[in-house]
């Protein structure tokens, strides 16, 4: 029975199926806080804590699952193209925003931790936090942080955006989707792109661009720290 429960099969499929349990209730409360990401990964948390798997063996065995970022990645393309006009025209404020986004998340962890007194091998965890997983990992890994922590801080990032900027977005009554899509593809990657699309197609298109800059922006950043 343990060997099943941690087979990848299974993992793949009950990770969907948490996915599809929180779309759902999404879908039906409207609320921004019960995102589907956050709603899976608690799902997946008291499973695992229940089922008393291995993290790592569950992990190992979920890899699988990577053969669909591929397609997603393609698919946040699908907005771009339908707005590459608007794009081009857009293109030297988003790649500005997109640094000068960077720049401030990473600075401010710098300087907030070093206030607080964390350690750097924490605050070297938590720099990359408004960049894409991948690129959050290998700075990390550059920095001489923890990946664990790494891939934590960029989904709880991600997902805390998702939440505060819609309500920024009504409480300073913006209306301008290119600033709308900004916000959330700086700060909160693909989680935030998804969530512009739900807003406005411009918002998804700029955001789709934005996180993709604001990862770049990370990268090279991270190279003078």
């Amino acid at each position: 029975m343990y060997d099943i429960i941690t087979s990848q099969a299974f993992g793949i499929m009950l990770t969907l199926l948490f996915y599809i349990i929180g779309t759902y209730i999404y879908k039906k409360t409207k609320i921004t806080y019960l995102n589907p990401l956050l709603i899976s990964t608690i799902l997946l948390i008291i499973f695992i804590k229940l089922a008393k798997i291995n993290l790592d063996t569950f992990l190992t065995d979920l890899s699988g699952i990577n053969v669909f970022l591929g397609p997603l990645i393609v698919s946040l393309a699908v907005p771009i193209i339908k707005k590459i006009d608007l794009i081009k025209k857009n293109l030297i404020p988003i790649i500005v925003g997109a640094f000068v986004g960077s720049t401030v998340s990473m600075l401010s962890v710098i300087l907030l931790g070093n206030l607080f007194g964390l350690d750097k091998e924490i605050i070297s965890s938590i720099i990359p936090k408004s960049a894409t997983t991948p690129i959050a990992i290998e700075v990390t890994n550059k920095l001489g942080g923890i990946r664990a922590i790494a891939v934590a801080v960029v989904i709880i990032s991600s997902i805390i955006g998702t939440v505060l900027i819609p309500l920024l977005i009504k409480l300073f009554k913006i209306k301008d989707p290119k600033i709308i899509g900004m916000g959330l593809g700086v700060t909160s990657h693909a989680v935030g792109t998804s969530k512009a699309l739900e807003i406005n197609e411009i918002a998804g298109a700029i955001s789709g661009v934005a996180l993709v800059f604001g990862g770049i922006a990370t990268a090279i950043i991270a190279m003078f720290l």
